[in-house]
């Protein structure tokens, strides 16, 4: 799996995607034009005249631009009503979010695989949510990692060992790795444009029954005009389900080779084929198979891990190859043979946990004190010894490919690595706040402190208050490695919280980084990925908005460079050493690269730099993490404490990177 081919592949196809959708709105516009024909009694006459009459600019005009007033106003329409991301999908086929506290045994192993699987590829955890389907099913959507929502079946819950299921959910994890997930979202919107034509032309065989009742109680006299009514409205249904059906066929363009590789890549995230093998199995041996019921599984059913439709001729129109090849591609030695699979019990829905807070305006990090050139805060009590320091090119392997070297345990052995007060402490929405409050606040009795206490009171309550002072002596003790994973269980349960309050904690934890007048290098990477998850983002309005250029983004990688050069040494010497070996990875804009000072590499700016190199396309990208990673290993390692800012940094250009393994 190459993450960088993947995201750039999948950029392409986002341009052929809209190559298709137009060709399908041209065959929908000629098939309006002939039905308009049609009905002012153009299209059928005969003689020296008709082939003239074919012709007619004024018809043509209005069929062509009332079809794009529809088509184009029902996709735009559709495309923003997903904008908040994947929970949107989730939630419009009938997803229940699981509540990090959930108590219910199939929910809480479900929100255990899928904080393990995040927390080893490097992906923030994502919403979860339960679909009420019988059949086994699961999908991932959202524009990016940072609005991604995970969704499986009930079915899949009753039906699935833990392995099998975890085969499933890395299955949609690499889907959220290779930029798979921003190409299906669009496709819905798309899709949704096409299909509201027949929406349209039922509405209008809706009002032609209740014209009938009118027309029957005046004596029935506008029965001509009611038969050209239902002819239209036919013809809108017919030309609406022939636009599905290319619709369809785009599905199955971009949808079947992604399927094969997306099975590959769960293998190599989990060491083990047996479990998505066994998943694809239970499917075809189960009476539901992989059904969705949901009125939306039309225009969503690309999404899916398996065939969410009831199948067609030929399988000429299906999302995903059929049951036995993706399993031979797994396991050759795959008899063909599906073993009858009783439907599990039906499960009794836990209590819908409270909907996902949305709406908080975006809270920069902004108005915070230069970054510090180097060190951290002192500590009472050291923590223990991480995992070892990595090479810089390990480092950008394990972006580039992430589960190369990683076991199906890397998560649990991370979390592992979290004392258990703790990793409860991030699903109680009482104590996830204390958490983040905690990792920035300074021992022993010093000034900052007390601004910082002064900090805290007024935004913990009692409870919360009590909360920090019990957790506090485990998060000193935690190590480096284990803080921004730690993080990430804590923000899906701090975003369930009121908007107001998630705006105070963020308001807040800038006051507590700023109250010495410096910013350290963990502080950055949790400020940074804290604003990231919690504000609502605006995703990229199509494959335009990809930034192509390396010198269009020289002061942007200039200064993200000049941030990992300070912060590894306050020598000048090595950081200009730091500096240079970062930019000579970028090759022919390395020589217009500029060492930027301490006071110039502020928080703000570098908030504004990462969101624009957010945009670049993945080749630039690809660059900037090899440069930022020679920046921090210019001495030939790149220590936990190094690597928790590079994390950071990758994840704000959509790179996930895995946690260090010890």
């Amino acid at each position: 799996m190459d993450f960088f081919q993947a995201q750039e592949t999948a950029r392409r196809r986002s341009g052929l995607l809209v190559f298709y959708f137009v060709c399908a709105v041209v065959f929908i516009v000629v098939a309006i034009y002939a039905v308009a024909l049609f009905a002012s009694g153009r299209l059928g006459e005969a003689g020296p005249e008709a082939s003239a009459s074919l012709w007619q600019p004024d018809v043509f005009a209005f069929s062509t631009l009332g079809t794009l007033l529809i088509v184009a106003g029902g996709s735009v329409f559709k495309t923003l009503s997903l904008r908040s991301g994947g929970s949107v999908v989730a939630k419009s086929l009938g997803g229940r979010l699981v509540s990090p506290q959930t108590t219910d045994p199939a929910d809480r192993r479900l929100l255990n695989i899928v904080e393990e699987m995040a927390i080893a590829s490097g992906v923030r955890v994502p919403a979860v949510f339960v679909l009420p389907e019988s059949g086994i099913n699961a999908f991932a959507a959202g524009y990016s990692p940072d609005d991604a929502a995970v969704a499986v079946t009930e079915g899949a819950l009753a039906t699935l060992t833990r392995d099998e299921l975890q085969g499933v959910v890395a299955h949609e994890f690499s889907h959220i790795l290779n930029g798979d997930m921003r190409l299906n979202i669009r496709l819905i919107g798309l899709l949704f444009g096409i299909l509201l034509l027949a929406v349209i032309g039922r509405g209008v065989l809706h009002s032609l029954r209740f014209g009938r009742v009118s027309s029957s109680r005046r004596g029935g006299k506008n029965g001509g005009g009611a038969v050209g009514i239902l002819a239209i409205g036919l013809a809108l249904i017919v030309i609406g389900y022939v636009g599905v059906l290319f619709g369809r066929l785009i599905q199955a363009a971009v949808s079947r080779q992604r399927e094969f590789l997306a099975d590959a890549a769960a293998v190599q995230f989990t060491r083990n084929p047996d479990g998505i093998a066994g998943a694809l199995a239970k499917i075809g041996g189960l009476g539901a198979g992989s059904r969705v019921e949901n009125t939306h599984a039309t225009e969503t059913s690309h999404l899916f891990f398996a065939n969410a439709l009831r199948g067609s001729a030929m399988n000429l129109f299906a999302t995903h190859p059929p049951l036995e090849q993706r399993i031979r591609a797994i396991k050759p030695d795959f008899d063909g043979r599906f073993p009858r699979i009783d439907a599990g019990p039906t499960r009794t829905a836990p209590a819908a946990a409270a909907s996902r807070a949305s709406g908080a305006p975006p809270v920069p990090i902004g108005h915070l004190a230069p970054l510090a050139a180097s060190g951290s805060r002192p500590e009472s009590t050291p923590p223990p010894a991480g995992p070892p320091p990595l090479r810089p090119e390990q480092f950008v392997q394990r972006i580039a490919d992430p589960t190369a070297g990683l076991g199906s345990d890397l998560g649990s052995r991370t979390l592992a690595a979290i004392p258990e007060s703790l990793r409860d402490a991030a699903h109680d929405p009482r104590a996830a706040r204390a958490i983040l409050v905690g990792l920035l606040l300074d021992p022993g009795e010093t000034a900052v402190e007390i601004d910082q206490k002064h900090a805290v009171q007024g935004l913990l309550s009692p409870t919360e208050r009590t909360y920090l002072a019990t957790l506090l002596p485990d998060l000193r003790r935690l190590p480096a490695g284990a803080r921004l994973p730690l993080v990430d269980l804590a923000l899906p349960t701090i975003a369930n919280l009121p908007p107001t309050e998630v705006s105070a904690l963020l308001q807040t934890i800038r006051a507590l980084a700023a109250a010495d007048g410096r910013t350290t290098l963990f502080e950055f990477a949790l400020l940074q990925v804290a604003s990231r998850r919690l504000g609502p983002r605006t995703p990229a309005s199509g494959p335009g908005s990809h930034i192509v250029s390396f010198r269009a983004l020289v002061e942007e990688l200039s200064l993200v460079v000049s941030l990992v050069a300070l912060a590894g040494s306050n020598d000048p010497a090595s950081v200009r050493r730091a500096f240079d070996a970062g930019a000579a990875q970028l090759g022919l804009v390395r020589d217009r690269l500029v060492l930027s000072g301490s006071s110039a590499v502020a928080p703000e700016r570098l908030e504004r730099a990462l969101s624009r190199l957010e945009r670049a396309a993945p080749p630039i990208k690809q660059r900037l993490v090899a440069a930022v990673a020679h920046a921090a290993g210019a001495d030939g390692v790149v220590m936990p404490r190094e690597a928790e800012v590079l994390r950071a940094v990758a994840a704000a250009i959509d790179c996930p990177a895995p946690p260090l393994d010890d």
